[in-house]
């Protein structure tokens, strides 16, 4: 079982840039609360690409160069079937 994950989303749906690091030692899941327009879709849909072995875009700026990086503790690439 991983410990954490660190996520970098950039342009993907909507999200300009987000990084981030979840700690999973304390709890094994998280819940995102926030209002309308707050990206939650966005993020949910880049998980779902990565679980379905897709490509993340950006849907205004289809030319922008999409980074979609997951990877464990150890900086591995967490894999579709552990999503």
């Amino acid at each position: 079982a991983m410990d954490r994950i660190k996520i970098e989303f950039e342009n993907c749906y909507g999200i300009k840039f987000l990084k981030r690091e979840f700690e999973f030692t304390k709890c094994r899941a998280y819940a995102l609360y926030a209002p309308n327009g707050a990206m939650k879709s966005s993020f949910a849909e880049t998980f779902a690409d990565l679980a379905n072995k897709r490509e993340s875009q950006d849907r205004i700026f289809p030319d922008r160069k999409t980074v979609r990086s997951v990877v464990d503790e150890k900086g591995h690439e967490l894999k579709p079937e552990n999503i």
